[in-house]
């Protein structure tokens, strides 16, 4: 290895006084050539340490039943790691009571199942978490220099470091659904507010998952698939300008296709890891579907409970279109859209709805749309009292979450030309609110891949044939 990194400084020596005869771009041609040669020899050091490991293991261990077993051959196995693809060679033990054999140094290295040291997994995973995998893999290229990752070997990579992130997750449910009362209580800031804002955004799929199933198409058809977003948070203070803000380093998400009834479960769960049900106040922020201010009242009958003013400003914004056609002469359309806004800002609902109901329509069908539009808000009328709300130093918006889907889901998931299965979707969506959510100091996004072995590893070590 002395001999390999000393033919390398003398390589870098020569690039070096080439680079210095030129005019421009020394620096560059410097660092460049520094790189490649530190790259050269990480990988001559990992690979030799890693073969290292590999003649350490003893002739004989015992399979995972504790029959000894010796070794049978030796197999080589190519490696893509962060230092470069290198070569080990390891010993192969077959153990002919079980009838099966394994790799006890694929263990020890934690390449057990795969080709890719877990820096490099972590690599691949960061860009494909945030990018299309043709993108992530031109990424992993040009930060490391190395040549790119095939895009379906970044498609498995991805796809497995999100399947983990799920696994952890439904773990991390189960310990809270099981957990004991009182085990996972935090002592609460006596002027603190915590926060569930709920809402759903639909990502393209492939027609064999939409088969069947009512959307938003003209024909009755959909092209999308929800998947349901929880955004949990707490609020301690406010801006300068007496506005509430979320505390940094609060957030947690909970992030899934499936129904609302496992959604619930989920939500529950997180919410009993992160105390919130013992928070001196709780507010739920969500639009008006009914689904979840069911989920709420189960939940939470005691919570706040807000109607998101910007969908109910939206509400009202349609309610007004569908007016302004029969609004008598004398009145202005923009005062009657403004009049009805002004209520809604001062929690008047009832005036709101008798603002509606005044205006004479000249047929039933017009009467069933305008009195579904005001229904919307006579059912929500005590989630609507925003300027209560807001002197008592509630958020009025889910501006939060409405940013979450968008930065969650859809800026991965819904760009253009994308199709997706939910077996294909689910792990990128669960990596990607694992990692917004790795900031309770729980370390949770890196315990992905966690793959801790003991010394004593060869008696513990598991099957595999390849």
């Amino acid at each position: 290895m002395t001999a390999l990194a000393a033919q390398e400084v003398a390589g870098f020596i020569v690039a070096a006084r080439a680079a210095c005869d030129r005019e421009a771009m020394v620096l560059d041609a410097f660092e460049d050539a520094a790189r490649r040669a530190a790259d050269r020899v990480g990988c001559g050091l990992t690979g030799g340490a890693a073969n290292l490991v590999c003649a350490s293991v003893p002739l004989v261990v015992p399979c995972p039943q504790g029959h000894g077993t010796p070794a049978h051959s030796t197999r080589p196995k190519a490696i893509s790691t962060m230092a470069g693809d290198i070569k080990i060679k390891r010993a192969y033990h077959y153990c002919r009571a079980c009838r099966d054999g394994f790799f006890p140094a694929d263990r020890l290295l934690g390449v057990e199942a795969r080709t890719t040291s877990t820096a490099f997994d972590r690599a691949v995973t960061a860009a494909a978490r945030e990018v299309s995998f043709a993108r992530a893999a031109q990424l992993v290229e040009e930060i490391t220099g190395r040549h790119a990752p095939s895009v379906s070997r970044c498609e498995r990579i991805a796809k497995r470091s999100g399947r983990a992130a799920r696994a952890l997750i439904e773990a991390d449910t189960a310990r809270a659904v099981c957990a004991k009362p009182g085990a996972l209580r935090r002592c609460w800031d006596p002027g603190a507010t915590a926060y569930v804002l709920i809402d759903g955004t639909g990502l393209p799929m492939v027609p064999s998952e939409t088969a069947g199933r009512q959307g938003k198409q003209p024909d009755g058809t959909g092209k999308t698939r929800e998947v349901k977003i929880a955004r949990l948070a707490t609020q301690t203070g406010c801006d300068k300008h007496g506005q509430p803000v979320l505390d940094k380093h609060s957030t947690s998400y909970v992030a899934t296709f499936d129904p609302a009834a496992v959604f619930t479960t989920d939500v529950a769960a997180e919410a009993v890891r992160r105390d919130l049900a013992h928070a001196p106040r709780l507010a739920v922020i969500a639009d008006g579907a009914t689904w979840i201010w069911c989920l709420a009242d189960k939940l939470w009958p005691n919570a706040t409970q807000i109607v998101d003013y910007f969908h109910a400003a939206e509400h009202v914004c349609d309610l007004a279109d569908l007016l302004k056609p029969h609004l008598p002469a004398d009145q202005d359309p923009v005062t009657f859209t403004q009049l009805l806004t002004d209520n809604l800002k001062a929690g008047r609902i009832q005036q709101l709805a008798n603002h509606a109901r005044a205006i004479a329509l000249p047929d039933q069908a017009t009467k069933d749309k305008v009195a579904a539009a005001v229904a919307y808000f006579t059912k929500n009328w005590h989630r609507m009292q925003y300027a209560q709300f807001k002197q008592d130093g509630f958020f009025i918006g889910s501006g939060a979450v409405e940013s979450s889907c968008k930065s969650l889901a859809e800026a991965r998931a819904a760009q253009s030309g994308m199709r997706w299965t939910i077996k294909g979707a689910d792990p990128i969506i669960a990596l990607r609110a694992l990692h917004r959510s790795d900031n309770q100091g729980d370390n949770r996004y890196n315990r992905i891949w966690d793959r801790t072995t003991p010394k004593t590893t060869p008696a513990t070590a598991t099957h595999q044939h390849s």
